[in-house]
């Protein structure tokens, strides 16, 4: 996968799926049952594939135990770091529409876009990764596939909201767009970082890893948790899930 098909596959989805979610009205159990899908693949991926991978790249290098430190490190600080952008986002990456009053309606949620699009930038990162070998850049696909189905419901969501506080239909695209764009930024800054030559970039691409698997298991756990009403999950949502656990270890 080359830079070119890297950004179309994360711009694309959250483009084709929000302008859907602006054309045709979307049940929310229909919203709900998607994220439960995308949020279990996402859970699966990062414990079979990204976590493994990360502490792989621990072991290069001459400290080994201090790499594996920081890496822990990044992981709780990137979980923690979720925790703060979603009191300006409230939730919106988990697929939440919140209106405070009825005076939301009449403004942008201002917190909301800011905090979504600073989520969707980190996630980029670490795109531009080590490879499997630890000594050269290169696309980490596995993580370019966790954020495809994790951005489907969360555009959708976006729009919804935006929908919500009757905000007109050129700027929703024009937010649509910018969310879009996000991700392949992060992915663009780490490369321009690298090709630029930051000085141990191996460093900065394990902790720049680290932190979003810390994001990703924030989110996968909270919709999870979420997609239960009065802790139970019905046959549909169970069924959901089992196939996001299947998928991840198929792709994996």
């Amino acid at each position: 996968m080359n830079t070119t098909i890297a950004i179309i596959s994360l711009v694309a989805p959250i483009l084709l799926s929000g302008l859907f979610a602006l054309k045709i009205a979307i049940k929310q159990n229909s919203l709900r049952l998607l994220l439960a899908f995308s949020a279990a693949y996402l859970f699966a991926v990062s414990i079979i594939h990204l976590l493994p991978e990360a502490f792989g790249h621990s072991e290069h290098g001459e400290t080994v135990v201090n790499n594996i430190k920081l890496t822990g490190l990044f992981i709780v600080l990137g979980f923690c770091m979720q925790l703060i952008i979603d009191t300006f986002s409230t939730g919106i990456e988990h697929g939440h529409v919140h209106l405070h009053s009825n005076e939301c309606h009449d403004h942008l949620p201002y917190g909301i876009i800011i905090g979504l699009m600073l989520h969707s930038f980190l996630e980029g990162l670490p795109i531009y990764n080590l490879n499997a070998s630890g000594d050269a850049p290169a696309i980490n696909h596995q993580l370019i596939y966790g954020l495809v189905l994790h951005n489907i419901p969360i555009s959708i969501a976006f729009v919804l909201l935006l929908k919500e506080h009757k905000t007109k239909q050129g700027s929703i695209l024009f937010l649509l767009i910018g969310f879009s764009l996000m991700t392949p930024l992060g992915y663009l800054f780490s490369y321009a970082l690298q090709s630029f030559g930051l000085q141990n970039y191996h460093v900065y691409s394990q902790a720049a890893f680290a932190l979003v698997i810390g994001i990703f298991l924030h989110i996968s756990t909270a919709i999870l948790f979420e997609t239960s009403e009065q802790h139970k999950y019905n046959i549909a949502k169970v069924i959901m899930m089992l196939s996001g656990i299947v998928l991840a270890y198929i792709i994996s």
